[in-house]
């Protein structure tokens, strides 16, 4: 039998009230449960299911589903830049790599432009750990050549939350500025993507295009 918090819960969401319920009410209403929030709800939107069942104290099932209704959100949310937009401004290769901003491990990855800056895509070249992510330029510039790209942005992100380029983060811009000018692709810029925002290397007047 449903508890009257969660039936209070319900009545209020059928009545279109969404902006005036807790957050303890809305989860309640997912669930279809009585439950009490232990922890931030922006602590639980990031969470695993796993995380999810041991913070709240209930099934794996329960906190399934309260990690899809999460990620629902964070997609609907989502404005990705599509192909064909112009990808040259750090905020725009920001929003489009907002996924993984929130990783949990390093990755490093490629947005690849046509002659005119236009997105064509974006590839995956790397994943690390919590603290690193080896890259060769090698491999990053034979991905480029490989899709046939104009131009390359090069995106990482940083896991803690701090998106401040670290000595190595600037030792590597360099490497993969010189490789890429060597065969011949134009390297527009370098963004760290995290958490607490964004480091852009032309945006902080350190590259020019």
């Amino acid at each position: 039998m449903a508890s009257p918090l969660y039936n209070l819960a319900r009545e209020r969401v059928e009545a279109d009230r969404l902006r005036h319920i807790g957050d303890d009410d809305l989860v309640r209403v997912v669930l279809g449960a009585d439950v009490t929030l232990a922890a931030p709800i922006s602590t639980l939107a990031w969470a695993s299911a796993n995380e999810i069942a041991n913070i709240l104290g209930i099934s794996r099932a329960k906190a399934a589903r309260l990690a899809a209704v999460f990620e629902l959100g964070r997609r609907g949310a989502w404005d990705q830049p599509r192909p064909g937009v112009r990808c040259l401004d750090p905020a725009t290769v920001s929003e489009l790599m907002r996924d993984v901003a929130a990783e949990d491990v390093e990755e490093f990855h490629i947005v690849l432009l046509d002659v005119r800056g236009r997105l064509l895509g974006r590839r995956l070249i790397s994943r690390g750990s919590l603290s690193q992510c080896p890259v060769s330029p090698r491999d990053v510039l034979r991905a480029v050549v490989r899709e046939a790209a104009h131009g390359v942005v090069f995106v990482h992100n940083h896991p803690s939350g701090d998106p401040t380029p670290s000595p190595d983060d600037h030792d590597l811009t360099e490497r993969l500025r010189a490789a890429a000018e060597l065969v011949g692709v134009v390297a527009r810029d370098h963004v760290i993507v995290a958490s607490g925002g964004y480091y852009s290397w032309v945006e902080a007047g350190r590259w020019r295009r």
